[in-house]
């Protein structure tokens, strides 16, 4: 505690001026008192105990040359003597009590704030903030007022742009500012006690305006609730303050917990913006190329309006996404309003302006299979089957004429594999039609085939024989019988240039039988065609030759004869070359071991012997007494399954070369 030296009050510590005589404490001494000594005992006789805390009072030396006032009213007033001492001494104490007691200027904290109720009612807010003026006001009348000294005084001004300046204000500030926040005098002297100059109110005031770091107000008020709020609510407002910071000022904030009344709120319209009273939502024309008409009516807010996402080529169970889009759309509690034709209109939720309409009535269509009837044309064939293309000749004319067709991963296909037939319609809708199926984003419908075991394939050893021996290849192998015989008439084993390790002496004088022995397939081991080099297949039909020489020691030789045709397919019963300039070719062979390094061991291929067939005698042609026959089977020995290097089994006679340059590739032997 403090002892002021001008009057002798006991004053708080930290407290810059005296409650008793108003004197500023920074400016003069001050003294500490130790009320605990002074202090009354349980065992100590009462007016014993006050009377030492009198004599401890007097002794205090904090300003002898300033008497205590109340001592020395005391002296001037005989009849006070007469007081016992004890009742003296409490006399004093409750003085200085009191003195204490109303030294404090009282704030009260509701008028510290003003109270800002925005929104409409039902969903007003509140924002509570202290009435000031921005820091920069305060400094431009604090030096001109402050010259005044006393509070309220303004004689000494003599700026009358000023004191008009204040005048004008005096009007704005009953609506914005608090009364302990003013700059007009008038409202100062009403509101400020106290202190007793200018200075010391302004001293005051800036406590009260105290920021933290961070520029913020640390008086601070909180609404229970701040929104969502109704005129006529009552709301409990609860003030944030330091009490110690402010009892330094000699400042006690009083009424820090009170009710503020909601008003002044407008009143608003519940908006909802697909009413059929404000918005007509239509849809017309035939399922698949319906369209949406989309209009605000005439009772609907002047500047609102309506945007949409779609607007053509609809189906029936489409949905179409319609926004309405209003002017200023302004938070309010938990809602939204927007102002138009002086009318508040309310916006619960902004999701509330945007919807989704589901597209109906429009003509339904009828269902059309576009997919039925669809044939395929096909390159090549399992397990490198290429769909080239649809077949459309079994089709209904209707989807021929306004369908397109787009297949998907139809390339290098086996059995059981899928690809796709995509289809779209242009004009079916046209035509009261609609694809059955569901339409992706694209406008397509999807269908997925699986390549069955009846599609193109290209012939293995499995039917490697059956095809050999079809009619399908009957006129072109008989072709090629008999240009074995005419090859072979009259001519040495040296002139045969397509020929491997053929020897017999002497001319050939006729062809004595060609019996077939075995049909072979070789079949590529690529799995990817792309990879393929030459012919996918070849099948091989091995004669077994003996002919007639003019040779009188050796009249008599055997040979082996090869007819072979490359890339055979089998599909819809018939065999057949997948490519047009495919062709039938011949070669001879001395012996079983040449055709089995040359052709059963080819580099890239393996080459089975066939199953299966029947032995078969062919008239020879007269007046040559020749006979072709086929063989019954034999079992492929072991040594016949090697894969010995490729010789020059593909070269061909001179005749032959010029006859076939122009051809892609040469299948070889």
């Amino acid at each position: 505690m403090k002892i002021c030296p001008k009057c002798g009050a006991q004053v708080e510590d930290g407290v810059k001026f005296c409650g008793g005589c108003g004197a500023t404490l920074d400016a003069v001494d001050t003294q500490q008192v130790n009320y605990q000594q002074t202090a009354p005992t349980n065992n100590a006789d009462p007016n014993q105990q006050y009377t030492q805390q009198y004599n401890n009072f007097q002794q205090q030396p904090a300003a002898p040359k300033q008497p205590n006032p109340l001592i020395e009213k005391v002296k001037k007033k005989p009849v006070l003597l007469a007081i016992p001492a004890g009742a003296l001494v409490a006399l004093i104490v409750l003085i200085v009590v009191i003195v204490n007691v109303t030294k404090y200027q009282k704030v009260d904290a509701e008028k510290l704030f003003i109270y800002n109720f925005e929104g409409l009612n039902k969903y007003g807010t509140v924002e509570i903030e202290l009435g000031a003026y921005d820091e920069y006001i305060y400094k431009e009348f604090d030096k001109e007022i402050g010259k005044t000294k006393k509070i309220g005084d303004i004689s000494g001004i003599d700026d009358e742009d000023f004191v008009e300046e204040i005048d004008e204000l005096a009007e704005h500030e009953k609506e914005y500012i608090s009364p302990y926040f003013s700059v007009v005098p008038e409202t100062l002297k009403k509101t400020w006690t106290k202190p007793k100059t200018y200075g010391d109110m302004a001293t005051m005031r800036k406590a009260l305006l105290k920021t933290n770091s961070k520029g913020k107000y640390k008086i601070t008020a909180k609404a229970e609730k701040d929104k969502n709020l109704s005129n006529g609510d009552k709301i409990k407002v609860t003030v944030n303050f330091d009490k110690d910071e402010l009892k330094k000022y000699n400042i006690k904030l009083t009424n820090t917990t009170f009710t503020i009344e909601v008003k002044d709120l407008e009143e608003g319209v519940e908006f909802n913006a697909f009413d059929e009273k404000y918005l007509n939502v239509t849809f017309e024309g035939m399922d698949g190329e319906g369209r949406v008409s989309v209009n605000a009516t005439s009772d609907a807010p002047e500047y609102i309006w309506y945007d949409y996402d779609y607007s053509s080529g609809l189906s029936n169970g489409d949905k179409v996404k319609v926004i309405c889009e209003t002017p200023g759309l302004v938070e309010a509690g938990d809602a939204f309003y927007f102002e138009c034709d002086d009318k508040y209109y309310i916006v619960k939720k902004k999701e509330d302006l945007t919807k989704e309409f589901e597209v109906s009535g429009l003509t339904e269509l009828k269902e059309i299979d576009v997919f039925e009837n669809i044939e395929f044309e096909y390159e090549r064939g399992t397990p490198f089957l290429r769909v080239k293309d649809i077949n459309n000749d079994n089709m209904d004319k209707v989807v021929v004429d306004n369908v397109s067709f787009y297949l998907e991963n139809a390339d290098k296909l086996k059995v059981g594999d899928k690809f796709t037939v995509k289809a779209y319609s242009y004009s079916l809708n046209s035509e009261g039609y609609k694809i059955k199926g569901e339409v992706d984003a694209d406008g397509y419908v999807s269908k997925d085939f699986t390549v069955e075991a009846t599609a193109p394939a290209y012939v293995t050893s499995d039917n490697g024989r059956a095809a050999y021996e079809s009619a399908d290849f009957k006129d072109m192998i008989a072709d090629q019988e008999s240009d074995i015989k005419s090859k072979l008439q009259g001519t040495t084993a040296g002139w045969l240039w397509d020929s491997t390790n053929v020897s017999y002496k002497g001319s050939c004088e006729k062809v004595d039988s060609m019996v077939l022995q075995d049909v072979y397939v070789g079949f590529t081991d690529k799995n990817n065609y792309d990879n393929v080099n030459g012919y996918v297949n070849r099948v091989y039909g091995l004669y077994e030759i003996k002919i007639k020489t003019d040779d009188e020691e050796e009249s008599s030789a055997t040979l082996y004869g090869l007819i072979y045709f490359d890339n055979v397919l089998s599909g819809d019963g018939k065999y057949y070359q997948s490519s047009s300039w495919d062709d039938c070719r011949i070669y001879f062979y001395g012996s079983m071991n040449d055709f089995n390094k040359e052709v059963v061991g080819k580099e890239g291929y393996t080459v089975t012997k066939c199953a299966g067939g029947s032995s078969t005698t062919t008239e020879p042609e007269k007046p040559e007494e020749t006979t072709t026959t086929t063989a019954k089977p034999e079992e492929t020995k072991p040594e016949e399954t090697e894969k010995p290097a490729e010789t020059e089994a593909e070269k061909e006679t001179e005749a032959e070369k010029e006859t076939e340059a122009e051809k892609e590739t040469e299948p070889a032997a």
